[in-house]
């Protein structure tokens, strides 16, 4: 049995792009799409991530089953795959974010639609396929992640394209409820985790002292983070991963954090508004940002801040200012995007019930085009101002302050700095030939 993995490009992560070959970490779906699969049927796998390689599918040889993975912005090109594929005559099944939140759109393209987490039914799916009578939906179960023992296949990925930290992740979902957020949509506000002896196990097997987290929410569960964090400790691994602004709530978790060799941390602040804070049910308190930044500098900590344009308590004013309160409270890494509406989301249904939204090309729900009326501005000012706050945040003058804020990582800040000040030049051309 022939498997073919596929993760589309889109319009940001797309190979050719210098910043995509030089900041691409390894995604996890495949490798562990493999590691499922039942050994008994001898399978065969190749992995294709359009955003680090071209590939020309006229050249590949016959797979008897093509499996798709894709979010909102990439699911346009996923659906043009899988309509080439069953052409082809390869049964075609997909999955992922958006195939979870419009599942009857994805019947219309391929064979069956994996729902949810895929640890249990790809597994099912697989066994039904072998016998003659695939389903054409599955869904997985929210509340539960069955891996245990389960290694991914990494070896399918060619690792030369990826930056060199391999990828883990120790827990999956997130309890908090922003609305915009497609992760809380995707996992019905629950959270699970894995045993923790398996994810150590893993680590202790890539041989690698720099590690990459991708769990959504690692501290959702404290008693969970803290018995992994002690876990880490031994290791003497170094890592980054995501963090809430409010980790300062449990020094105890936060001292296990550091000591478990946190050394870059993604958070997401969102927005300097308290209104647009409780408008999108984020938990974040503004006057905390400045506070939490500092303390994880004091332990050499480098902070990528994620900020957001486009809520409704936003005007031309309010966002031209963020530059400088960004800078205030002494971000590292600062990257914006424009709100986006993912289908199914809450944000998606209210806005669409005050007829807001205005496009339904899925290619421009990738943060950068807006796709909805704001309510302070047009959504052409919205995009505008997306670039011209990006812009100014990357001023070589914004870069140095930054690189020399916090004494550690100062060289890799200044080069990822300058990644996305090149990446912005990217961004404006992808708006221009909207």
């Amino acid at each position: 049995m022939k498997i073919l993995f596929i993760t589309p490009y889109d319009n940001n992560y797309r190979y050719k792009s210098a910043f995509t070959k030089s900041l691409s970490y390894m995604p996890i779906t495949m490798p562990y799409l493999a590691a499922l699969t039942p050994s008994r049927y001898e399978p065969k796998f190749k992995a294709i991530d359009e955003g680090i390689e071209k590939c020309n599918y006229d050249k590949l040889e016959f797979f008897d089953i093509v499996a798709i993975t894709a979010v909102t912005s990439s699911v346009n090109r996923g659906y043009e795959i899988a309509t080439y594929f069953k052409k082809k005559g390869s049964y075609v099944v997909m999955g992922g974010h958006h195939v979870t939140l419009l599942p009857d759109e994805a019947l219309d393209y391929v064979d069956t639609v994996l729902t949810g987490p895929a640890d249990k039914i790809w597994r099912d799916f697989i066994e039904d396929f072998v016998g003659g009578c695939p389903k054409r939906r599955y869904a997985g179960e929210q509340c539960h992640i069955n891996m245990e023992h389960i290694v991914p296949k990494r070896e399918l990925m060619k690792k030369d394209k990826y930056i060199g930290v391999p990828t883990v992740i120790a827990n999956f979902g997130c309890t908090n409820h922003c609305e915009f957020c497609v992760i809380n949509s995707f996992w019905g506000g629950k959270y699970t985790t894995r045993k923790i002896e398996d994810v150590i196990d893993e680590i202790k097997g890539l041989e690698s002292k720099h590690i990459l987290f991708l769990d959504p929410s690692p501290t959702s569960n404290p008693v969970y983070a803290k018995e992994f964090f002690k876990a880490l400790i031994p290791l003497k691994i170094r890592w980054a991963g995501l963090c809430t602004t409010d980790i300062l709530e449990n020094e105890e978790l936060f001292d296990l954090m550091i000591q478990s060799g946190c050394m870059g941390i993604l958070m997401g602040f969102e927005t300097f508004s308290e209104e647009s804070l409780k408008e999108s049910h984020k938990k974040n308190i503004v006057e905390n940002y400045k506070k939490v930044v500092d303390r994880f500098h004091e332990n050499g900590v480098t902070i990528l801040g994620t900020f957001m344009l486009g809520f409704d308590g936003d005007t031309k004013e309010s966002i031209k200012k963020m530059p400088d309160y960004v800078e205030e409270i002494g971000v590292d890494i600062p990257r914006f995007a424009i709100l986006t509406p993912y289908p199914n989301t809450p944000t998606y249904k209210r806005l669409e019930q005050q007829n807001r939204i205005i496009s339904k090309n899925w290619s421009d729900y990738d943060s950068i085009h807006a796709v909805f009326k704001p309510k302070n501005f047009t959504s052409k000012e919205l995009e505008e101002l997306l670039m011209e706050v990006s812009n100014e945040c990357y001023t070589v003058k914004r870069i140095w302050r930054r690189a020399l804020l916090n004494k550690h990582g100062g060289l890799i800040k200044f080069a990822v700095n300058f990644g996305f000040k090149s990446y912005n030049k990217k961004v404006a051309k992808a708006l221009k030939n909207k």
